[in-house]
């Protein structure tokens, strides 16, 4: 994703994309086109980590994918809004989960070997950010 994986804080930087990218559909288009978006990117996540994840990369989470990353940190954006404090909230909140990865998180992290626990333990990270922005509603 643009190269972004060669950076140090490959996965900090992925996040802070993703919220760019949220920033620029919720200005000139709409959340609408920012799921359907989302949703494409996961399809082909799959696709290609399925296809490349063994041959290409000596770990089974390699640091130069960050679409992991993209897509976990676009869950909670779905419903910050135009709120800067909501959507930096998420961003924070997203990095401290996918870097402590509370369980079941730390489970697909540490278990699932494949493009699905790459993933997954970003999407499960969404998640809990996702419900603590909407306790903060």
């Amino acid at each position: 994703m643009f190269g972004i994986g060669f950076l140090p804080i490959s996965g900090t930087m992925g996040s802070l994309i993703a919220v760019m990218i949220y920033y620029l559909f919720y200005s000139y288009l709409n959340i609408f086109f920012f799921i359907i978006f989302i949703i494409l990117v996961l399809f082909y996540s799959f696709y290609f980590l399925n296809k490349t994840l063994n041959q290409s990369f000596s770990s089974s989470d390699p640091k130069e994918i960050v679409m992991d990353e993209f897509i976990g940190q676009s869950i909670p954006l779905l419903i910050c809004g135009n709120n800067f404090f909501l959507i930096m909230l998420s961003f924070l909140l997203f990095r401290l989960f996918d870097i402590t990865k509370p369980w079941p998180a730390s489970y697909f992290d540490l278990k699932v070997k494949n493009a699905f626990g790459v993933i997954m333990d970003d999407i499960i990270a969404g998640i809990y950010t996702f419900l603590i922005i909407y306790l903060c509603i």
